[in-house]
């Protein structure tokens, strides 16, 4: 997450020490995890002066952060139109549009973004996702290229995630390659190994991969024992769905649904979902 850190950015009007205070008190809270108290502070802060703009960019990213994205649309929306070059009310608001699967006006903020701020990784990397959610494949490549030749701690598991859009091209060879590499730095990754069991299964059948799918499985469930993790879950229930155990890959993926929104995003793409695309009850599950 990108931070904006003066309350005077991008600001007209004289602010008073009192307006600066209740800004930056707000700003204090939201990185905190404190968004009732952040809401309040900014609100107080706008009363006194409702062009100011920082403070209502960052009103919007405390409800984007409170999964409120309608209302963080609506600051965003203001912030704009109090300065049509504010870059980082922009790029929160291209991201709350992906959030909402809006991806054309994701893709336009971004790109106006881009344009002010060319060299701005972290928004060339949502550009990246935008476009691998929209199956954009080659694009997302792209973009995540010039994102990690800018700042390779920008995606975290860039290598793993490499490979994972070369898998989403069909480029199987060229992914496990990408995973190989991500193994000899994490060994016991459970993303990785996950990628390495769908895309194996992919490329050279379900018996070749069963080795990788079991491993994949002893670490997940070793993890499914301290980790209440959504993604944990999900992977679990790919690995089951690549097995043809429908009904145990549907009531993982229903329980990751439930505890996170990114899963049935990842369903939508995942290689391991791919012959459940079909079950009514897995069409249900990802209904947006």
């Amino acid at each position: 997450m990108t931070n904006d850190q003066s309350p005077t950015t991008n600001d007209h009007r004289p602010m008073t020490n009192h307006q600066r205070l209740l800004a930056q008190q707000g700003e204090t809270a939201r990185q905190q995890g404190q968004y009732d108290e952040a809401i309040a502070h900014f609100t107080e802060a706008i009363a006194l002066n409702f062009e100011y703009a920082w403070a209502i960019a960052h009103r919007g990213e405390t409800y984007y952060q409170m999964g409120q994205y309608h209302k963080a649309l609506v600051d965003f929306n203001r912030a704009v139109e109090l300065n049509p070059n504010h870059v980082w009310a922009i790029a929160h608001r291209g991201v709350t549009y992906e959030r909402l699967e809006r991806y054309p006006e994701t893709l336009a903020d971004l790109n106006r973004v881009l344009e002010l701020k060319p060299d701005y990784p972290w928004a060339i990397a949502y550009r990246c996702r935008a476009y691998e959610m929209m199956g954009r494949y080659e694009e997302a490549l792209q973009e995540f290229d010039q994102a990690i030749a800018l700042d390779e701690t920008i995606i975290k598991d860039w290598v793993t995630e490499r490979g994972l859009i070369l898998s989403f091209m069909g480029c199987y060879s060229e992914a496990m390659v990408y995973y190989q590499q991500a193994l000899q730095e994490t060994p016991d990754n459970h993303l990785t190994l996950y990628c390495i069991a769908f895309t194996k299964t992919r490329w050279q059948g379900l018996a070749a991969a069963q080795v990788d799918i079991n491993k994949a499985k002893a670490i997940l469930h070793r993890m499914e024992k301290t980790h209440d993790s959504s993604a944990v879950i999900y992977e679990l229930g790919g690995l089951a769905a690549l097995e043809g155990q429908t009904e145990m890959a549907l009531d993982y993926l229903e329980k990751a649904i439930f505890l996170d929104y990114l899963p049935r995003r990842r369903a939508l793409h995942d290689l391991a979902w791919l012959d459940l695309h079909g079950d009514p009850r897995f069409q249900a599950l990802i209904a947006p």
